[in-house]
């Protein structure tokens, strides 16, 4: 079959067999597929052959335990997600705004901007547009990413988890993110004067979950100093469980300064006078490269650089108990600093 032009292809492709080749590529089985799409096997079959008439290609193999997706299909399973997520986005921003709201706006944030500039920035985009449905994901940055590639994201302040990840995105640095050990103020370590690696293996951790940033460069220190990798750990990228763990379950973590110093300065947490040597990139504004940007995303960024923009010129930055920026504060070196009250 020859290749059609690509208006003609897109005129050819129908919702139903988007909405098929997004079940059969996480089912794997065409019978689920079908039932999960109320229809019969045989029709799900015939939507899947009109599909790949259409395309020229094959897009499934049949093995005996599975269908799984050729190379080729596996790149139109991405499509279908991404197309039917902005379908979906679509008719739920079309129905705010004939309710007369401001249409939808969906943000991924790394636990960093959660405490302090992230609601901040909402708060006053909700105070010029009330009638906004705003969507918050708040987890690490490889997931966000991944959101955002999917198309279920307009946009993530955090960080490009991989080089590959450059090519797919662009993105505009904010701020560094300084790094706190912590425990409670009954943990044993609490009165310790210095800390070394070798003093945190065998005690138990809850830190986020590998790949991230973050995490990764827990872990490459541990094995840069020679030791095991933690494997008494609770994974979480809840920042409630996290500091709840802490408090409550006698383990140890470490999260950016800005989650933890009031606590510390109250007196329920105590840093950790441990010093990791890395380096963490800085975070900033993520977005899908050649994408334009929502009138939505567009006004809350403004928002988000207005606000930063405000503590630059009161000598603060959004990361740090006082807010300064200081000189390397992108290596994590978590010794005992006095906490501003």
């Amino acid at each position: 079959m020859r290749d059609l032009a690509p208006t003609a292809l897109l005129s050819r492709l129908r919702f139903k067999q988007l909405r098929l080749v997004d079940v059969l590529g996480r089912t794997g089985n065409l019978r689920r597929t079908a039932a999960e799409l109320n229809m019969t096997q045989p029709a799900a079959t015939k939507i899947l052959q009109d599909l790949e008439d259409t395309l020229g290609v094959k897009l499934f193999e049949r093995t005996p335990r599975a269908m799984i997706a050729t190379e080729i299909g596996t790149h139109v399973v991405d499509y279908a997600r991404r197309t039917l997520t902005d379908g979906e986005r679509f008719a739920g921003a079309l129905a705010n705004l004939k309710r007369g709201g401001y249409g939808a706006l969906a943000l991924g944030a790394i636990m960093a901007t959660a405490s302090d500039l992230l609601p901040r920035a909402i708060a006053e985009l909700k105070r010029q547009r009330p009638l906004m449905t705003i969507q918050v994901l708040a987890t690490t940055s490889d997931q966000l990413i991944g959101a955002l590639g999917r198309g279920e994201l307009d946009l993530v302040i955090g960080r490009l988890p991989t080089s590959e990840d450059r090519a797919k995105f662009d993105f505009e640095p904010l701020s560094m993110e300084e790094l706190w050990a912590f425990a409670a103020a009954s943990h044993p370590l609490a009165g310790r004067t210095h800390l070394d690696l070798a003093d945190m293996g065998d005690l138990p951790w809850v830190l986020q979950p590998a790949p991230s940033p973050m995490r990764r460069l827990i872990d490459t220190a541990f094995g840069a100093a020679g030791l095991r990798t933690l494997d008494n750990l609770v994974e979480t990228s809840s920042i409630f469980a996290t500091l709840n763990l802490v408090r409550h379950a006698g383990m140890v973590s470490m999260l950016p300064s800005t989650i933890v110093a009031q606590e510390v300065a109250g007196g329920g947490f105590v840093r950790l006078p441990l010093e990791v040597k890395g380096e963490l990139e800085p975070y900033g504004i993520v977005t899908r490269k050649g994408v334009v940007m929502t009138p939505n995303a567009a006004e809350f960024l403004s928002i988000l650089k207005s606000l930063i923009a405000s503590k630059d010129q009161e000598g603060m930055s959004p990361s740090g108990t006082d807010g300064r920026t200081r000189p390397g504060a992108n290596t994590l070196s978590t010794k005992r600093k006095p906490v501003r009250k």
